[in-house]
């Protein structure tokens, strides 16, 4: 039974984790590199700490209503029908924002290793239908799955770091920083680095898988906040020492302008030249985005299928394949045709997340809690930084 329980909170601990290191290993480098390896590794912890803190406030909402509710039902339980209709709407968003982000970014990576130059869209159209192959599996064969895909993306990531810090020339760390004075930069910054740690879509399946309780869910949101941070802070320094020290060009330029996901994956295959580092730089990239596009699939395949209207008759796994499509479709739409999407539909999600991650969280746990009790620091500390990011987000957006 113990045996049991542990590899359930295992599961639980990589689906919330395998759900965070996704877009973080491509885009942080990209995002962070203005503000040096000092600035980029407290932005890093701090954003560890508020997604634990949000995280802990979303599942309470859930264990307090004994359900395995989404946000859509949690907001019709605690705070009524206009809290559930903008639960629903921000959280397809979002999902729909992320799905299309990794899709993109996983047709970047691929087509940087293709021998011959294949169209974007065709690449994106073979890729996205992989992906909704295997979302037609069980959910609960997709987390085992994706169980097995993270445990090898951790391994390769250890040993990726390993081989990286032992090539690369230390001689130099980039402490010196950009232009981060701009609000242009923080409103590029703070989104991406959220969602970059955003599990969050997929909490109500956490509360689901474990059956509300209370003590593994805590667990899973601890370590699934710990290690996306503590892989993050390695890669990202790793990456950033690199390019500081071989490529003084390309990290200039990335200090004035985001690059492209398939350039920073070629940008660090040309600077080692080593064709097992390569290699490894293309896995953790790709098996990154892949246990993104599971955490998040599997959240918005429930909700999509748990909307689609049943008086109209058809088997269960009719309705599986539906709800797939109409997850898959739109998202590779997006992809194909938003120019340079990763980081717009990344900073996009970030905005979104913290409307649904934060915002509407603390506003429906302040309304479940007795008159008398007041929210914790903590709680109130990132309902302010969640208003910082929808901000600058919106700033970066339209000025």
């Amino acid at each position: 039974m113990e045996r049991e329980k542990i590899k359930l909170q295992l599961r639980a601990v990589s689906l919330l984790a395998g759900t965070a290191i996704g877009t973080g290993m491509i885009s942080l480098p990209i995002v962070l590199a203005n503000f040096g390896i000092l600035g980029s590794l407290l932005l890093m912890i701090f954003f560890c700490w508020v997604t634990y803190v949000s995280a802990i406030v979303r599942c309470e909402l859930n264990i307090k209503s004994k359900k395995d509710y989404n946000l859509r039902d949690v907001g019709l339980h605690f705070g009524g029908r206009a809290s559930a209709y903008l639960g629903d709407i921000f959280t397809k968003l979002l999902n729909f924002a992320l799905l299309s982000a990794y899709i993109f970014g996983g047709t970047s990576i691929i087509r940087s290793f293709m021998l011959a130059d294949c169209q974007f869209a065709a690449v994106a159209v073979a890729f996205a239908a992989a992906i909704a192959a295997i979302f037609l599996f069980s959910s609960n064969f997709v987390i085992k799955i994706n169980n097995h895909a993270f445990i090898i993306l951790f391994t390769v990531v250890v040993g990726g770091i390993i081989c990286l810090a032992m090539w690369s020339n230390m001689d130099s760390v980039p402490f010196q920083i950009g232009d981060i004075w701009h609000s242009k930069t923080w409103g590029t910054v703070l989104p991406v680095v959220f969602t970059s740690f955003g599990y969050q879509g997929s909490l109500h399946s956490l509360t689901k898988f474990v059956g509300n309780d209370r003590q593994m869910i805590k667990r899973a949101c601890l370590f699934g906040s710990i290690i996306p941070a503590c892989v993050y802070c390695l890669w990202v320094t790793c990456v950033l020492v690199i390019i500081f020290n071989s490529d003084q060009q390309s990290y200039s330029r990335m200090l004035t302008q985001p690059i492209e996901v398939g350039e920073l994956i070629q940008i660090l295959s040309k600077i080692t030249n080593i064709g097992g580092i390569q290699a490894i730089s293309w896995i953790v990239s790709f098996l990154a985005i892949m246990t993104s596009i599971v955490g998040v699939g599997i959240a918005l395949n429930e909700i999509i299928e748990k909307d689609l209207p049943r008086r109209i008759v058809m088997t269960e796994k009719m309705r599986h394949v539906i709800s797939t499509a109409i997850m898959i479709i739109p998202a590779t739409l997006v992809a194909v045709f938003v120019p340079n999407a990763f980081i717009k539909v990344l900073g996009f999600a970030g905005i979104i997340l913290s409307v649904i991650a934060i915002i509407l969280p603390v506003h429906l746990y302040r309304r479940s809690i007795p008159d008398k009790q007041s929210l914790s620091m903590s709680v109130k500390i990132i309902f302010i930084v969640g208003l910082a990011i929808i901000a600058f987000g919106l700033m970066d957006m339209f000025i």
